[in-house]
């Protein structure tokens, strides 16, 4: 069953991260990237993902770049926000540096879909936002299901200050069908995708689309 984070845990009241469980750790686990857009709740639900995935390591930004591996084709009409992700053991972070200024568009669905994947099954048990974060995100904007974490994006503005990092802690449990985690060498870490929005030049106004 999906979880919703409580009303009260919002950012400000946030002040200091929620500890791994013992065993749980990102580190070593594979992280996909999916985008959910739909206009209406009675509208087709655009859904994407990158072709490539990152193994989540301590000491590298594990897609620094959105432009480079998104299809314009997937979501006709919308644009890429350029950030970067970057996951360690117990958190997630995203970074708007190089996305100039504007806004994302305030429609039914507008979500990054993040999944780690591991031949330990891990299950994300709670997600604090940490006071660091400067997007306009709150708790009723992040739910989470097992190995799988939905941020919404949905009306937000951001510029070149912007940055969120979640907090996570979880479990391991057996997982029946492990996967074979592909070597670091082969993968290409190059980039996240940001949800709907004008894709504005820096220091632009917010524009929906």
């Amino acid at each position: 069953m999906m979880r919703l984070l409580p009303l009260f845990a919002s950012a400000a009241m946030v002040a200091v991260s929620g500890g791994s469980a013992l065993g749980f750790t990102l580190v070593g686990s594979e992280l996909r990237v999916g985008v959910e857009l739909q206009s209406t709740p009675t509208s087709e639900l655009l859904v994407s993902s990158f072709p490539v995935s990152a193994i989540v390591s301590e000491s590298a930004v594990e897609f620094p770049d959105a432009q480079s591996l998104f299809n314009p084709g997937d979501f006709p009409g919308f644009f890429i926000v350029n950030t970067a992700i970057d996951a360690g053991a117990d958190y997630l972070e995203l970074d708007y540096s190089n996305a100039g200024s504007g806004g994302f568009s305030n429609i039914f669905k507008n979500n990054y879909v993040f999944t780690f994947t591991s031949p330990i099954a891990l299950q994300i048990t709670n997600v604090l936002i940490d006071p660091s974060t400067t997007l306009g995100i709150t708790p009723d904007s992040v739910t989470f299901d097992g190995d799988r974490l939905t941020v919404s994006v949905r009306g937000l503005s951001y510029n070149s200050n912007s940055f969120v990092r979640l907090n996570l802690s979880g479990t391991t449990v057996p997982n029946p069908n492990p996967i074979t985690v592909p070597e670091p060498s082969s993968l290409l870490g190059l980039g996240i995708l940001a949800l709907g929005g004008a894709m504005l030049k820096r220091r632009t106004q917010y524009k929906a689309v």
